[in-house]
């Protein structure tokens, strides 16, 4: 309602100055149309010539033609124009030209800076300025600034619609706002929702095989016992994986991450990275190949920030992959720095929300089906941790034909 409201506010506001416009101009024109009739009408006067049914023409916006067809002495007309407009209060520069009456060739100009309005000058107040031959001669005066000066005689209501239109973009801000923060809270929840789920399922895991070695009336079997101390560990780590993620929310919300940089091999934190992953992928069969070819790949960078950012990608490469993960890693130096590739097999991105996929907590949205559990908080990150050592990150994907992730990060920041 309030949109509607002010889109109409604004409609009638500007209607009203475009007619305001219109009748300030149109008394403009009146107003010079006048004047010039009257010069007309005093040049004719001392030629004895008969005036013409239309002497004055508007042959543009800004531009008049008076056609005289008599005499004309560029001194008389100089001063006759002065005049006539300082009669009429009309104090904008103009351009004024003595033309032939037979073909309209220009023999004579001037330009006329403004005037003060109080200044009214006699016909009898001759200017020195050069005469023209003897002929029959037509007139044209021109305002350059004719739009500039309506306007300023109609300060209340441009002011007035200035106002309105800052009163709109400041509404419209307001507005943006507002959506942006219901937007983020919906993603605030979700990512909660998701949060519980992914923090109680290692938490019951740990305590349901906890459970069973501390109640157990006789001594486990070796074997039995070895695979819940196994359950309990992997559950473990699993658990403080998922809170270090929810801690990367401290570091995504500072306004400048803070880096210890040292000198970093880009390809021995991929290698890491890699062995982190390797029990995932060999349990799926899944395949990578690594083209290492950045002859320089020693770089100024946050040692762990840097290898979480490429874990996260790695990560979710093997996480998005539905069939067996098939994985490419290609370097190659560029513009003084290294340049980072990582692509994947996967489901890949919908073109329409691939500029989301670096917001915080936003998740590829799949429907009622979630078949890979996470906070939305992966990509944000890395992207953070790119733009922090002023690199770099760029997404190439189609949906159901995988991803490409390159990265370039500069030598020395």
């Amino acid at each position: 309602m309030a949109i509607v409201a002010l889109g109409g506010l604004l409609t009638v506001q500007l209607l009203w100055l475009n007619k305001a416009f219109k009748s300030e101009e149109k008394e403009f024109n009146l107003s010079v149309q006048v004047a010039l009739s009257n010069a007309v009408q005093q040049l004719l006067g001392k030629a004895q010539g008969a005036a013409p049914s239309k002497p004055i023409r508007q042959i543009a916006s800004s531009s008049f033609l008076a056609e005289v067809n008599a005499p004309v002495r560029a001194q008389e007309l100089d001063t006759l124009l002065k005049y006539e407009f300082a009669r009429r209060h009309i104090t904008i520069p103009y351009e004024y030209g003595i033309l032939k009456a037979e073909d309209d060739t220009l023999v004579f100009g001037n330009y006329v800076p403004a005037t003060i309005k109080e200044k009214k000058l006699h016909p009898d107040q001759a200017v020195l300025t050069p005469n023209v031959p003897a002929g029959h001669y037509n007139f044209v005066v021109v305002f350059p600034s004719k739009t500039t000066y309506i306007f300023s005689e109609m300060q209340l209501w441009v002011f007035s619609t200035v106002a309105l239109l800052v009163v709109v973009v400041f509404f419209g801000y307001t507005l943006y706002s507002i959506l942006q923060e219901k937007r983020l809270t919906e993603l605030k929840a979700d990512f909660i929702n998701n949060m519980t789920h992914e923090l109680q399922t290692p938490i019951t895991n740990i305590a349901i095989a906890s459970e069973i070695l501390k109640n157990a009336d006789t001594p486990l079997p070796l074997a039995k016992t070895k695979r819940y101390h196994d359950i309990i560990f992997q559950e473990n780590e699993r658990l403080k994986e998922q809170v270090e993620r929810v801690l990367q929310i401290a570091e995504l919300e500072k306004k400048k991450m803070a880096l210890t940089k040292t000198k970093t091999n880009v390809h021995q934190l991929l290698e890491e990275s890699l062995r982190r992953l390797s029990l995932r992928l060999q349990k799926r069969a899944g395949q990578v190949t690594c083209h290492l070819q950045a002859t320089q790949a020693v770089i100024q960078a946050d040692n762990l920030h840097l290898t979480n950012a490429l874990f996260n990608l790695l990560d979710n490469a093997e996480k998005y992959s539905p069939q067996v993960p098939e994985i490419k890693i290609s370097t190659r130096n560029y513009h003084q720095g290294i340049l980072i590739s990582i692509a994947d097999k996967g489901s890949g991105i919908r073109q329409e929300v691939q500029s989301r996929i670096f917001d915080t907590f936003y998740r590829v949205p799949t429907g009622n089906i979630h078949n890979v559990r996470g906070f939305g908080l992966g990509l944000s990150y890395v992207k953070t941790v790119i733009q922090a050592h002023q690199g770099t990150i760029q997404i190439k994907s189609q949906e159901n034909q995988g991803s490409c992730f390159e990265l370039y990060l500069p030598f020395s920041a």
